[in-house]
């Protein structure tokens, strides 16, 4: 109760000497019906709803006055309202414009002088300060922030902004619609970094960017080493072939004329003939088409358009392509 009647006293004394004359630039009484009247009756009545702690309603009557004429007086009154509103920052600007013009020359506001610094450096103190970054996948412009209800300006997107304690929403809107919505609550001086998702364009759907692709064909690997395998098999029943026929030269003797015991030797020696035939030719022809495939692959993934590379492969497959053996089966 105490510290009430000196709230009270202290508002009334400021009150008494808020709008003297020369505080409006005249040396007799205004006429009544005046605007100067009309902001000494306005004045008045905030003053006596701060006895009744109608702050919200006092702080309309001081702002109304301030429009005519802003003063010491006037911007200490709208600062003390504003401060037990809870609106921290805005009382803190207000109680420095109070203290400003207590300085200027005629301002007959020593009460403004003596008590704004103290009520200046408590503020300070209990003024939070609240960074906002966006972050997106993509840019979305018509995307906007707000911190209670305010748009906040690109300038202030990622740097401190004073905030009032307590608790805070930020929102981020296109046009009338609310994207995002999140609450904070800040302590008095505290410092406090929030990120906001922010969703791209309706319709728009994030371009994840081109898909990598590989700089190695699948097919042409396949066929290379499948090509290779068939080569190695062709070569090993060429080597088999190569034994057989040694073993009828041992068996038949020179005049060619073969026991029966050789029949055997040489129904593998011609199974090995048609078989290496079979697999060196298509050995070659998949490795070769691999190789190409691979060779084309890597050509593309270096240039932006490759040329249409046409292939046409004729390998002579038979017998006679060096196959040929030094007996008659």
């Amino acid at each position: 109760m105490r510290s009430r009647i000196t709230t009270l006293v202290a508002c009334l004394a400021l009150g008494s000497a808020a709008l003297p004359s020369v505080a409006f630039g005249q040396d007799a009484p205004p006429a009544a019906g005046s605007d100067v009247e009309r902001a000494r009756e306005l004045f008045r009545e905030g003053v006596a709803l701060m006895a009744a702690e109608n702050y919200a309603g006092a702080l309309a009557k001081f702002k109304e006055v301030g429009r005519s004429r802003m003063n010491a007086q006037v911007a200490f009154n709208i600062a003390e309202c504003e401060e037990k509103l809870g609106k921290v920052v805005a009382a803190l600007g207000n109680y420095r414009l109070a203290l400003a013009k207590s300085q200027e020359p005629g301002a007959n506001a020593a009460a403004v002088a003596e008590n704004a610094p103290g009520r200046i450096e408590a503020l300070e103190a209990r003024v939070a300060k609240l960074t906002v970054f966006r972050k997106e996948e993509k840019p979305n412009p018509t995307a906007k922030i707000e911190l209670d209800g305010v748009e906040l300006a690109s300038a202030q997107i990622g740097t401190a902004i004073p905030a009032d304690p307590g608790r805070r929403t930020l929102r981020v809107v296109t046009g009338d619609r609310a994207l995002v919505t999140r609450t904070v609550d800040l302590k008095d001086g505290e410092a406090l970094t929030v990120t906001l998702e922010i969703p791209p364009v309706e319709g728009t759907p994030i371009d994840p960017g081109p898909t990598p692709q590989s700089s190695v064909s699948i097919p042409g690997v396949v066929l290379t080493v499948v090509g290779g395998g068939m080569l190695v098999a062709g070569g090993a029943f060429l080597g088999l072939r190569q034994g057989a026929i040694s073993d009828l030269d041992e068996q038949c003797g020179g005049d060619r004329s073969c026991p029966a015991s050789a029949e055997e030797t040489y129904d593998q020696g011609r199974l090995y003939t048609g078989l290496a035939e079979g697999f060196i030719p298509a050995g070659v022809a998949a490795a070769t088409v691999g190789i190409v495939l691979l060779a084309l692959q890597a050509n593309a993934a270096s240039e932006e358009r490759a040329e249409t590379a046409r292939v046409e492969l004729a390998p002579a497959l038979g017998a006679d392509a060096g196959l040929g053996v030094r007996v008659r089966f």
